[in-house]
């Protein structure tokens, strides 16, 4: 079976005009350009014989010439982290993914942004795309250190799974502060070193209560 690079849910299907002329009794034959309205609220153009045989093509993915978006999805003000995991069809047994896309994509700007940039819509380009903006957000858009001091004060679970941007629970908590981890201590790890699992900030406090030197 071939595996599918788009499995994106199909909306709408339009058939348009022809790719090209055919000679006289070749109907079979013709080959037409159809427009896709995917479950994104993306509008795609791709060609085939017949509703059948265009979604196999569109099946196929995005190749920047017979089978492309043409018009983004329009800004969704209201777009939820659950309205965007059912449109990409996330099984609920992939909980990790799920997870992740609660914590990671925590704005509806950024859930838009999400939309704006996958094209292909399969397991991999979901992952992949996920955690590439995960690393540019804990690059470049951090959660601010006073918006995570208060934070903390407050809920240490939530402001720790905010401010590394993956899923902390109240164990790992326990563990960070055995350490003798603090607010101001993530900000001088996460400063030194933005893409610092929060694993590894947990064991390099360890090292420093012990008397460890870092190598950072």
């Amino acid at each position: 079976m071939t595996k599918k690079a788009n499995k994106q849910t199909i909306i709408d299907i339009v058939r348009m005009k022809q790719v090209w002329e055919l000679e006289e009794g070749d109907a079979e034959k013709e080959l037409h350009y159809y427009h896709i309205t995917d479950a994104l609220n993306r509008k795609w153009q791709t060609i085939g014989l017949n509703v059948s045989d265009t979604i196999s093509v569109f099946e196929h993915g995005n190749d920047d010439t017979w089978t492309r978006i043409i018009e983004p999805a329009p800004y969704n003000s209201d777009l939820s982290t659950n309205d965007l995991i059912n449109m990409l069809n996330i099984a609920p047994e992939t909980t990790d993914i799920r997870n992740d896309m609660q914590i990671i994509l925590n704005t509806v700007e950024r859930r838009n942004e999400y939309v704006n940039r996958i094209v292909n819509v399969n397991g991999e380009s979901t992952f992949l795309l996920l955690h590439q903006m995960k690393d540019e957000y804990l690059q470049h858009d951090q959660l601010a250190d006073e918006q995570f001091i208060q934070l903390y004060a407050v809920n240490p679970v939530e402001a720790l799974s905010v401010y590394f941007l993956q899923s902390i629970d109240i164990i790992a908590y326990w563990e960070w502060e055995a350490a003798g981890g603090t607010a101001e201590k993530a900000i001088q790890y996460k400063r030194q070193e933005p893409l610092l699992p929060f694993i590894q900030a947990i064991e390099r406090a360890e090292d420093e209560s012990r008397g460890i030197v870092s190598g950072f």
